[in-house]
């Protein structure tokens, strides 16, 4: 099938190896950045699904048994997500940073006091999620996330027997550096909020006559911000390092799920 044209790719015994392959891209597209954005509709995400796979469905080798498709979908579909995760962690990482940061300078606060209203979220996060997905796709991460995936199927054919315990610990691991990210990347900014809260205190304490409360929020809000645009920069070039080692990073993440020995 490595010389196939797509139309011969289609024909009923390459089904099995369809199915596959897709699980793989419909486990990437659940979970990459751009790609499962909310503002996209799940009917188009499920449409780029099959536009990866038909892409490199001529190139990927016929699956010769179909009889375990069964136990072969999930893990699969474990590998699409893994492979996902590896380009999603880092902007997670950045918009729980912003979150944290929010809700220091006290822009959450009334969703914090009261969870169960109808009070929006503030755009701080937002805002950083945004500017991190322009950066993703202004250095072409969600093509070296496809060509990552295009890979994956050479180093691991569809369909093969998939370590996926070794796997699933690298994808867990990954997960957990998310909130590494985001306190590496709110730690400068909650500092700067930590010394201006102990300021004001102090400031409270040496003038009870002065309504900390009224004072503090504008000032924690002003500095807050200031700490923010004092950062872009910096976490715009950390941001445009890590998309364009992406590719490695998912090279990393398919090697975890290296296929079992065959007894």
């Amino acid at each position: 099938m490595n010389s196939a044209s797509l139309v011969d790719a289609l024909q009923p015994a390459h089904w099995p190896t369809i199915a596959l392959v897709s699980a793989r891209a419909v486990g990437l597209i659940m979970v990459a950045p751009l790609w499962s954005f909310a503002a996209i509709p799940p009917l188009l995400r499920g449409a780029i699904a099959m536009l990866l796979t038909l892409a490199v469905l001529p190139s990927v080798a016929t699956v010769p048994d179909s009889g375990a498709l069964v136990v072969a979908l999930p893990a699969e579909l474990l590998l699409g997500v893994a492979l996902g995760l590896t380009a999603a962690v880092f902007l997670h990482g950045v918009t729980i940073a912003a979150e944290v940061l929010s809700l220091q300078m006290g822009l959450s606060l009334g969703a914090a006091l009261a969870p169960g209203s109808d009070l929006g979220a503030p755009g701080i996060g937002e805002l950083t999620m945004l500017m991190s997905l322009a950066i993703y796709v202004t250095v072409g991460g969600h093509l070296a996330l496809a060509e990552a995936f295009a890979q994956s199927l050479v180093a691991i054919p569809a369909g093969s027997a998939l370590h996926v315990a070794g796997g699933g610990q690298a994808a867990v691991a990954l997960a957990g550096t998310a909130f590494d990210v985001g306190v590496r990347a709110a730690a400068p900014a909650m500092v700067a909020l930590l010394v201006t809260n102990i300021a004001l205190a102090l400031m409270s304490r040496a003038v009870p006559q002065l309504n900390a409360m009224m004072v503090a929020i504008p000032v924690t809000i002003g500095v807050g911000l200031l700490a923010i645009g004092t950062a872009l920069p910096t976490l715009a070039g950390w941001m445009a390092g890590w998309a364009t080692s992406l590719g490695s990073a998912a090279d990393q993440m398919t090697r975890a799920f290296r296929p079992l020995p065959v007894p």
